[in-house]
Parts: structure tokens; sequence; C-alpha cells
């Protein structure tokens, strides 16, 4: 054990000199290539990296664009709902009123159809009134008159009746 703790120059010089050689054998055979290695992989990473972040750029300006485009859609179809339901509104009120002209035009023929259908049925009333009235005449004072005196009469009846309803 004594022999341990006390160095023993051939030794280290041996070491010495094998060491190097190991170095220099290293450095021409395998410390270039794997520092090649090394720095092939970083910039490997590297580019990686960049097309990476190239990429996400790319993507969130497709987002952006997208996100904008889906925007515009949705206010365009905003404006066409609500100008669907102005629209809707407008024909409403045209349908309204073209039915409120309608039913007063009726309303107006009605009126001047039963005008009309009275002054028909009046003047025919008062036909028949002076009609037995003159039958009624005749009874009373027992004696016929001829036609021509009956219609003469009954015209006088139905002008004198049109003039004091007037």
């Amino acid at each position: 054990m004594d022999k341990l703790l006390q160095p023993d120059t051939g030794l280290m010089v041996w070491t010495v000199v094998t060491f190097i050689l190991v170095l220099l054998v290293l450095s021409k055979a395998a410390w270039k290539p794997i520092l090649e290695g090394i720095n092939a992989r970083e910039k490997g990473i590297r580019d990686d990296i960049e097309r990476a972040e190239k990429a996400n750029a790319d993507a969130t300006a497709l987002r952006e664009r997208y996100e904008s485009q889906l925007n515009e859609a949705q206010r365009t179809i905003q404006d066409m709902v609500t100008q669907a339901r102005a629209d809707g509104e407008r024909s409403r009120q045209e349908l309204i009123a073209a039915a409120k002209a309608e039913a007063e035009r009726i309303v107006e023929k009605g009126r001047r159809d039963l005008g009309g259908e009275t002054e028909r049925l009046r003047s025919e009333l008062r036909t028949e009134v002076a009609g037995l009235s003159l039958s009624l005449a005749e009874k009373i004072i027992h004696r016929a008159v001829d036609k021509k005196v009956a219609d003469e009469i009954v015209g006088e009846s139905v002008r004198s009746v049109s003039e004091a309803k007037r």
C-alpha cells in the first residue's frame, strides 16, 4: 500500500505520453467528426426552430385573416337579416294598407248598393202604396177608373210622396 501513495516517475511519464497520444488520436479521428456532428445537429435544430417560428407566424396570420373574414361574414349576415326584417315589416305594412283599402272599397260598394237597393225598394213601395190607395179609392167610390187615369194618379202620388220625403 505504500507503493500506491509513492509516485513513480516512469509511470507518470508513460501515463502523460499515453494521454497525449490518446488526445492526438481522438482529435484527429473522433474530435473533429464529433464537433462537426454536434455543430450540424445544432444548425439543424436552429433551422427547425426558425421553420417552426415561421410556420407559427404564418398560422397566426392565417388565423387572423380567417377571423377577419368570419367577422365580415357575420356582419354581412347580420345586415342581411336586418334588411330582411325591414323588408318583411314593409311588406306587412303594405299588405295591411292594401287590405284596409280593399275593405273600405268593399264597404263603400256595399253602401252604394244598399243605397240603390233602398231607393228601388222605396220606389216600389210608393208604387204599391199608390196602387193600394187607388184600389181603396175605387172601392170607396164604387166606380172603376180607367187604366190611363189610374196610371196618372199613381204617378202623381209617387211624385208627391217623393217630394214630401225630400
